[in-house]
């Protein structure tokens, strides 16, 4: 806060006297202005380091511009939003804790712009980390093959060379070669029931040129939508608005009608109490008997 708000370079004697928590000999207040400079250029903080005068040796400064701090995102759409909110999820996760602290420090310098509300914030989110997602991303990235037993009509080991993870309908689900069945397969990440193994050398296969990943979930039969209503806090809720049908109730909540798939307990349990469902009511009962189950 100190660097940020300073219009002019900050010595260290200058830092050491203004900030709280630098006591003790100099030796030990050099040792943690070291460690709190690397603290902050972790989180991808750009540390700027100059004199006073250029024209003489001084002792070098230290300041943080705002514009460096900041980005620009400009106008988003509902739409946009919605993405900006998935990928929070994602960089939340233990994976991308190091790259994805570095974006949420930069959205956290947009609070006050109405936008960081849906970024990960939720009192409760039932699948915001995936244990499976480490072992799978590293396959993927280096090419291994991997085994791991999969639920479908049968419990079966299944031994694949994994082409793509991602996301569809709300689901995630992983994509690759299937060497039993010698075919690209599609299997959804919450069915498999073990840890997965990496058992083929980095570098082991090469994914197909002409590989779409669309192509061969599109196959997928659709899932059965559910259609809720609920209060909504306007200004809030974006994801869910982009495809609702919204109605004004008052300065603080507006009532929205949409539709989700299986994966409707966590998408709505991410906007904790900016979001109220009125409907269905075997709906709302499931969502109040699981709540007090966590108090």
């Amino acid at each position: 806060m100190a660097l940020l708000a300073t219009k002019r370079f900050l010595s260290k004697a200058e830092i050491f006297e203004n900030v709280a928590g630098y006591v003790g000999t100099t030796e030990t207040k050099e040792r943690m202005f070291e460690r709190d400079k690397d603290d902050l250029r972790k989180l991808g903080i750009v540390i700027e380091v100059g004199t006073f005068d250029a024209l003489f040796d001084d002792e070098p400064g230290y300041r943080i511009l705002e514009n460096v701090y900041e980005f620009e995102i400009g106008d988003l759409t509902p739409q946009e939003i919605s993405y900006l909110s998935l990928a929070s999820q994602i960089w939340r996760n233990q994976l991308f804790s190091e790259s994805g602290s570095h974006v949420l420090v930069k959205i956290d310098a947009l609070a006050g712009t109405g936008l960081r509300e849906d970024f990960g914030q939720a009192v409760l989110s039932l699948e915001n980390e995936t244990p499976l997602f480490p072992a799978l991303w590293e396959a993927i990235t280096n090419s291994r093959t991997i085994s791991f037993t999969y639920r479908s009509r049968t419990l079966g080991k299944r031994t694949i060379n994994p082409y793509e993870l991602t996301l569809w309908h709300g689901s995630w689900y992983l994509v690759g070669f299937d060497l039993d069945k010698s075919e690209i397969r599609v299997f959804r990440v919450s069915r498999i029931s073990s840890e997965i193994s990496l058992v083929g050398k980095e570098k082991s296969f090469e994914v197909p040129a002409d590989f779409d990943v669309r192509e061969h979930l599109i196959m997928l039969a659709p899932e059965e939508l559910i259609t809720f209503t609920a209060k909504a806090r306007v200004g809030r809720c974006h994801s869910l608005r982009a495809h609702a049908q919204i109605v004004s109730i008052d300065s603080e909540w507006d009532r929205i009608t949409f539709a989700l798939g299986a994966d409707w307990l966590p998408r709505i349990l991410w906007f904790g109490e900016d979001l109220i469902i009125e409907a269905p009511e075997e709906k709302v009962s499931e969502i109040v008997a699981i709540l007090r189950s966590k108090l």
